[in-house]
């Protein structure tokens, strides 16, 4: 039946280990945390790094862009008022002309030839081209410095009768000079004879180009300054019409800004002032500012492209990027050494994990950081522990249930008939002559052997099915003590020194105190069995923490290393007439109060038996 169990024990066993999961490889294991690890350290490096330099680079974008947008305000605001002053200019230049002696000439008929003369002269003197006519009360035109013109009449009567009326008039076409766009400026002339009275009116059409010098002028004073912008005077009708030199594809002059897609000349004339608008369509920040003249409607602009006024965030995202790249390699650096560290530790716990599983052989690991995996490992190493002691503890059952069964049966079948034996042995030694000596010698000696094999049936059956423990708060040393008091007769009769080392214990055991007792007995006599006249047991209690207990040490010739693990095991014994079961006996006491026993001993230094129970819970 005991085979059959077995057998049927190690299938079941191999069943076991053969439906456990087969852990995964340590290659993948590594591999996957520290890919987890360094995906992780990237996601920390890189994101908020990203997120960060997003929102920077785009704040000093924005920043910048709108500082850029009102310096670019100003420029155009300079500009519109040196056109302003060169439209003034202009218009004295006109009025002074209008004033001449030789122009109230325009009254009489035959002077058309000589006024025509001046004109022209007044023309060609400038330094752009101009074009010059002096027209009559009635708007003909009588002299000009362009011959074809003379005998026409001016086109807008409402302008004319403003001349008329004493007014100076300032147009944004001139209607004697189209192309191309020209400030036409009108002055009356008034008659030399009465002073309050107009003959006529001269009309000046200066082209725009002539006030491309101031601009130009400006435009080279901010280029010395580090701004590179291009400066552009937009007529009503969104034609550049003087400046906007701007190198290809957006080259300005003359160009028609409304048919590009340009908003910024309409919104400018809505705004009625100074500001800044980003142009998609050419890709550029313009700044605008209306002229302030009426009459002209017209307005400046500063023109930059959006590359060049954002280059210093563009630097700034270059080095951010530089930063970042060098911040990302560092962060991978590290996270490739702590991924190393961290899955170093993690792997030796896999694969002693995995050992567990497969040979149910449990290894320690070494606790190499006090972090949570040291933690791990520590407790992995306990869980080993108690693995190893729970696995020992189920052998020590299966022998223990093993010896009870057998305990059962041979209290049954062998108690009655020893009894019978002794009984036997015993009527038949009292009927022996008294001379037999042979004879009684044998009678005694089957008595002997028949309480021994009495003492053996009885110790399997304490061993097999011990009492429970009845556990109460108990300090060592009274129990100890009582141990001792009971052999020292024996220990005096063979020369054994017995000697206690009490020291003071704060907490009690946790135990059965007859038990325990049993134990320290057993302990005690076993050292006595083993040391030689004339040698020493020693007793001392001891405390660890959670724990209290004791020692028992002998001077005897000690135990081998190699039979450390067998002396609990029932039925081992090196002395002769030794049953094999008192040690066994110890341990199964000691393990139900949730204690443990070991021995510490080697050949010729003696041995020691430690006992630890667990300690009350509170100081007594």
């Amino acid at each position: 039946m005991a085979s059959a169990c077995g057998e049927t024990g190690d299938a079941d066993l191999r069943l076991g280990m053969d439906e456990r999961p087969r852990a995964p490889s340590r290659r993948l294991l590594g591999s996957s945390l520290r890919a987890k690890l360094l995906l992780l350290s990237l996601g920390l490096v890189v994101v908020p790094g990203a997120v960060f330099a997003t929102i920077a680079i785009g704040g000093a974008r924005r920043a910048l862009q709108h500082a850029v947008g009102r310096q670019l305000a100003e420029v155009a605001q300079d500009a519109a008022e040196r056109v302003q002053l060169d439209v003034e200019r202009i218009t004295a230049d006109v009025v002074q002309w209008g004033n001449g002696e030789a122009m109230r000439a325009v009254g009489d008929g035959d002077a058309s030839g000589e006024l025509s003369r001046l004109l022209t002269s007044l023309a060609s003197g400038s330094a752009v081209p101009l074009a010059v006519a002096a027209a009559n009360a009635g708007g003909t035109i009588v002299a000009a410095s362009d011959p074809a013109l003379v005998g026409r009449r001016f086109p807008d009567t409402g302008r004319w009768s403003a001349v008329m009326r004493g007014h100076i008039v300032t147009a944004r076409a001139s209607a004697i000079r189209p192309e191309p766009p020209a400030l036409e400026v009108i002055s009356p002339i008034f008659d030399s004879e009465r002073p309050d009275a107009i003959v006529g009116g001269l009309v000046v059409a200066d082209p725009w180009e002539s006030m491309n010098g101031s601009l130009q002028h400006l435009q080279h004073d901010l280029a010395a300054m580090g701004l590179d912008v291009t400066i552009a005077v937009v007529g009503n009708g969104g034609r550049v019409v003087a400046g906007g030199w701007w190198a290809e594809p957006w080259e300005l002059s003359g160009r028609d800004l409304g048919a590009l897609g340009w908003t910024s000349p309409a919104f400018a004339r809505s705004a009625g002032r100074p500001g800044y608008r980003e142009e998609e369509a050419a890709s550029a920040l313009v700044g605008y500012a209306p002229i302030d003249d009426p009459d002209l409607a017209m307005t400046a602009l500063a023109v930059q492209p959006v590359a060049a006024a954002v280059a210093p965030v563009s630097r700034v995202s270059r080095t951010l990027g530089i930063a970042l790249a060098s911040v990302l390699v560092a962060g991978l650096a590290v996270a490739v050494a702590l991924a190393q560290r961290l899955s170093g530790p993690i792997r030796e716990l896999t694969e002693a994990t995995r050992e567990l599983a497969q040979t149910g052989e449990p290894r320690p690991v070494a606790v190499r950081t006090r972090d949570e995996i040291g933690e791990l490992a520590v407790a992995f190493n306990a869980m080993s522990a108690d693995l190893t002691r729970a696995r020992d503890d189920l052998l020590g059952a299966a022998k223990f249930a093993f010896v009870g069964e057998l305990a059962a049966g041979m209290a049954h079948e062998i108690r009655t008939p020893l009894g019978i034996v002794r009984s036997s042995a015993q009527i038949l030694g009292r009927s022996l002559p008294a001379g037999d000596a042979r004879s009684a010698e044998l009678v005694e000696m089957i008595v002997s052997e028949v309480d021994r094999l009495e003492r053996v049936v009885a110790g399997l059956l304490e061993l097999a099915r011990p009492h429970q423990p009845e556990l109460a708060p108990v300090f060592l040393a009274p129990l100890l003590s009582r141990a001792l008091d009971f052999v020292t007769t024996q220990a005096s009769e063979r020369g054994i020194a017995v000697r206690r080392d009490f020291s003071r214990q704060d907490r009690p055991a946790v135990c059965d105190p007859e038990q325990i007792y049993q134990v320290a007995l057993n302990l005690v006599v076993n050292a006595l069995q083993n040391v030689p006249r004339g040698g020493s047991v020693t007793v001392r209690t001891i405390s660890a923490g959670d724990r209290v207990g004791f020692e028992v040490s002998d001077d005897g010739p000690g135990i081998p290393r190699e039979l450390h693990d067998r002396i609990f095991a029932p039925f081992f014994t090196r002395r002769p007439g030794g049953t094999g079961l008192g040690l066994a006996l110890v341990q199964r006491i000691v393990q139900n109060h949730r204690g443990s026993v070991v021995v510490d001993s080697d050949v010729g230094r003696g041995a020691t038996f430690r006992v630890e129970l667990p300690a009350a819970g509170e100081d007594r």
